[in-house]
């Protein structure tokens, strides 16, 4: 085996990418399989879900589908590629995997942080001003509404949810999203993340698509169950 400079042979061994010591190409985005970012969106796409009932609970006492049959959120699972291709770290932000700093230090950290945590915020409230005020343009369909909340804006957008539901995603990305993503790599089969993917992965997306065809349809999103707790 080659060396590499600067690495033991033990830790050269280690940077050799899984698919080129098996002698199989893999689709791979910045150096992550597309199916272990996939299966990471999953398990994001579920805890959406959570989070969104959570909300609902605390605020109104209402447990609901959240327009889903599955118990999954679709653009949840875009969360770790938007984390990983536009994000990168971070401690050291970097966009399209092209650092903003070129030098680390306390300073860069904490800019960098600031940075990542003002661009998640950003994109939660032009995403969810952007969704749902197309979807009411476009088939008269109102998803979700904001005007009980103060700061808001057009019903769709506000900095509580923003706040919320950024910051949240901050501290995934901060705390959780590189070891989990190193740990699912290593404990959990290509060939058993792909079958996930392909079976789980394949039916959201069904699920998603299913939604959206009762929205154009009807107007309205589908609201397959609903209880009031109080």
């Amino acid at each position: 085996m080659e060396q590499i400079t600067g690495l033991t042979e033990s830790e050269a061994e280690q940077a050799i990418p899984l698919q080129e010591k098996r002698g199989k190409k893999r689709f791979t985005i910045l150096g992550v399989e597309f199916v272990y970012l996939y299966l990471f969106g999953i398990g994001v796409a579920f805890v959406g879900w959570i989070a969104e009932n959570t909300v609902k609970i605390v605020s109104q006492g209402i447990f609901d589908c959240r327009f889903h049959i599955l118990p999954f959120i679709s653009p949840y699972a875009l969360v770790p590629f938007a984390f990983h291709v536009l994000l990168g770290d971070p401690d050291s932000i970097a966009f399209f995997g092209k650092k903003v700093f070129r030098k680390e230090s306390t300073k860069t950290k904490i800019a960098s942080n600031a940075i990542c945590f003002t661009a998640i915020c950003s994109a939660v409230f032009l995403g969810e001003l952007a969704v749902g005020s197309l979807w009411e343009a476009a088939f008269d369909a109102q998803l979700w509404d904001y005007s009980e909340l103060p700061l808001q804006v057009n019903r769709y957008a506000g900095l509580i949810p923003s706040l919320g539901y950024g910051g949240g995603a901050y501290l995934i990305f901060k705390f959780i999203y590189k070891p989990l993503m190193k740990r699912i790599r290593n404990r959990v089969g290509f060939g058993c993340a792909k079958a996930i993917c392909a079976s789980i992965g394949v039916l959201i997306v069904l699920d998603t698509l299913a939604m959206m065809i009762q929205i154009i349809v009807f107007h309205q999103p589908p609201m397959y169950w609903r209880v009031h707790l109080w």
